[in-house]
């Protein structure tokens, strides 16, 4: 219980944290309408907290390149209507208008994968 405050506490301060805002080029207006759609949803567990590390790890790596989607990721504990694309926890979906494009699930330990997966989908 006590480890489950923590990283809710962590999780909390780590998303809250401030951007910077700065000058916006038409080029960087289309590119974030497009980004605007790509939606992280993280699924978490009480029985996995411990196998979720790596997944922190690498979102924090992630925030500084992409920092509105990272701030934008919902965390679920329920797969909800992600029943059929969720199969384990922790899962990781990196998601466009309701179509996956990158999953990852279960015990990672090399938060260098999970970072390479995202950053490949996020740039495009």
């Amino acid at each position: 219980m006590l480890c489950r405050a923590v990283i809710t506490a962590v999780c909390i301060l780590f998303f809250a944290s401030g951007c910077s805002l700065s000058h916006i080029s038409a080029d960087q207006n289309e590119q974030n309408d497009n980004t605007h759609r790509v939606k992280l949803l993280f699924f978490s567990d009480d029985e996995h907290m411990e196998q979720e590390v790596a997944y922190y790890d690498a979102l924090m790596d992630l925030k500084q390149e992409f920092p509105k989607q990272v701030s934008g990721m919902e965390i679920l504990h329920d797969k909800g209507d992600w029943k059929k694309d969720v199969h384990t926890f922790p899962s990781l979906l990196l998601v466009h208008d309701k179509k996956v494009l990158v999953k990852i699930e279960g015990k990672i330990k090399d938060k260098a994968k999970i970072v390479e997966l995202l950053r490949k989908q996020l740039k495009k």
